[in-house]
């Protein structure tokens, strides 16, 4: 299960999701993406983030502003993002489907390499690599599940 920040529309913060509950594989899983802005475009249309616009790495902490500034800044970033992603056209948009079902069965009788808690079973971890010229790569690895983490699993 991914959990975004619900005054956001898009995710811009996570590179990895979970699905859930434990156990249940969905048919497909679809992940729709537009190619963004590298960091420094970002600063160029200003949308910077708090760190960069107001140079904090070059003030002492004494010298910053106060948190609330920083907050504000930071929601109208967010807020100016959501907006910017908002405007660009459909065709902008590219689309990964994933098959879990598929790769549960190829993975159905073969065991992960290394330890884990075998009594928690085993996942399948997809691994998506998005190429500079819009093709991508997807490859997927066995693992056993991890112990059990209370805000995780």
């Amino acid at each position: 299960m991914l959990t975004i920040n619900p005054s956001l529309k898009y995710n811009d913060l996570s590179d990895s999701c979970k699905v859930s509950p434990e156990g249940y594989v969905p048919e497909q899983i679809i992940i729709e993406y537009v190619p963004w802005l590298t960091y420094q475009e970002q600063v160029k249309v200003g949308l910077a983030n708090t760190r960069t616009f107001f140079h904090l790495d070059e003030l002492s902490r004494d010298k910053w502003p106060s948190n609330e500034v920083l907050n504000t800044y930071a929601n109208n970033i967010e807020r100016n993002k959501m907006a910017t992603i908002d405007k660009l056209p459909s065709s902008a948009w590219k689309r990964i489907v994933l098959t879990p079902l598929n790769e549960v069965e190829k993975y159905k009788y073969q065991a992960p390499e290394g330890k884990g808690n075998r009594s928690r079973g085993k996942e399948i971890h997809y691994i998506i690599s998005l190429n500079p010229d819009g093709s991508y790569s997807i490859e997927t690895k066995l693992y056993w599940v991890s112990k059990y983490h209370k805000f995780w699993n």
